[in-house]
């Protein structure tokens, strides 16, 4: 599930964590933090702040729409007459 990787990658950059993992997307109370043994308290209430601010609806409208940006490309690739394919065109698609 890409919300939880890119939740975990906000999380990660103020607390050192094992993992995240959200229960039901609309209670954050049944959201978890595994934290490391090292982490202190301040970056724990760091942690939380970061789950507080995080908005589900938001980060799934721009999933989606760097998704579609994808699709399009890919479909604008394909439908341009002579074309060369690029590496670049490639890695931008996440095909490689």
């Amino acid at each position: 599930m890409e919300i939880v990787s890119t939740l975990h990658g906000r999380i990660d950059t103020v607390c050192p964590i094992l993992g995240v993992s959200i229960g039901s997307r609309d209670d954050k109370s049944t959201w978890r933090i595994d934290f490391k043994p090292e982490v202190t308290a301040q970056q724990k209430l760091n942690a939380q702040a970061v789950i507080d601010a995080f908005d589900v609806v938001a980060e799934e409208k721009k999933l989606k729409d760097a998704d579609q940006a994808r699709v399009d490309k890919k479909a604008n690739l394909l439908t341009q007459p002579n074309k060369s394919v690029t590496v670049q065109d490639l890695l931008d698609l996440g095909l490689i």
